[in-house]
């Protein structure tokens, strides 16, 4: 029912927490995809150790720059493999090797570094209604500065203006697999391309459906300073593309979506962390209490 694809370069450190995230779940009818950009600080080695200790491999080639594997879970046979270190062009042609080796019904991408929010996450979407749907989305966890835990509830009408700076994260998506071949990522993008594909679709009228479940969690943090406020920008890039034909959206995004993100990236880069995540933590506590 499920092709989970995870994308890695050089991150030894987490690829096996979210390859066990997956490996974890209660429902076994996945197919994960895992695709290295040819990693070489131990990544791609700590694939093969789990797969050679995990699983029946029934399919390997090997040149001098690629490496492909199939195999079998010993313990659940209905959970497959498919494995693909070589070298990309970035996060987003590497998504697109995932979605090309993909077959399953629905695609969802955990990237290294992600996770599933518990084990029971594909048991509960398995259970929802959902043929009748081309996109399916949830809530998602995310922890700041490995303390700080906030779940972010993403919009229950997910329209274009819902989705712009709103609290979609791709990694809480999930897209028929058939609709995200025709619509891979723009490699023009570097940092956004989710989004711009979540647009496309939006564009396309496809049927979306927020499902009551937290999803994924993941960490907050990593890329630059620099890199977070490219992110924004490369946004609203996308957003103004989107909407050229409806001025009033236009104008909400140039004088309150973009100004506010900008504003709430630039508080998170120079507000101190011991001031920042107390701040996160008690205003989840009080949504709690409310």
């Amino acid at each position: 029912m499920f092709s989970i694809v995870t994308v890695v370069y050089n991150d030894v450190s987490h690829i096996l927490e979210t390859i066990r995230s997956v490996t974890s779940q209660t429902y076994h009818k996945i197919e994960y995809i895992l695709i290295d950009g040819w990693s070489n600080d131990g990544t791609k080695e700590a694939i093969l150790e789990y797969l050679h200790s995990n699983t029946q491999i029934t399919l390997q080639n090997q040149t001098d720059s690629k490496l492909y594997i199939e195999a079998l879970h010993f313990q659940y046979p209905n959970l497959s493999f498919k494995f693909l270190s070589e070298k990309d062009e970035g996060i987003y042609d590497a998504m697109n090797k995932g979605i090309a080796l993909a077959t399953k019904e629905w695609i969802n991408f955990m990237n290294c570094g992600d996770r599933f929010y518990d084990c029971n996450v594909l048991e509960k979407i398995s259970k929802e209604n959902i043929s009748q749907y081309d996109v399916v989305y949830g809530d998602t966890q995310i922890i700041y500065n490995h303390q700080a835990k906030r779940v972010v509830l993403a919009p229950i009408h997910c329209s274009n203006i819902r989705l712009m700076f709103r609290n979609c994260c791709h990694q809480s998506f999930f897209l028929k697999t058939k609709i995200q071949k025709q619509y891979p990522f723009d490699l023009m993008f570097k940092i956004a391309a989710d989004y711009n594909t979540i647009h496309t679709i939006l564009d396309n009228k496809y049927n979306f459906k927020k499902i009551d479940i937290v999803i994924a969690s993941f960490a907050n943090g990593g890329a630059s300073d620099s890199a977070k406020l490219s992110c924004t920008n490369e946004i609203f890039k996308i957003a103004m593309q989107h909407n050229l034909n409806s001025p009033i959206i236009l104008t909400k995004i140039i004088l309150f979506y973009y100004p506010y993100a900008t504003i709430k990236r630039l508080i998170k880069i120079y507000l101190p962390k011991k001031i920042l995540t107390p701040l996160i933590a008690l205003y989840q506590k009080t949504k709690h209490v409310s």
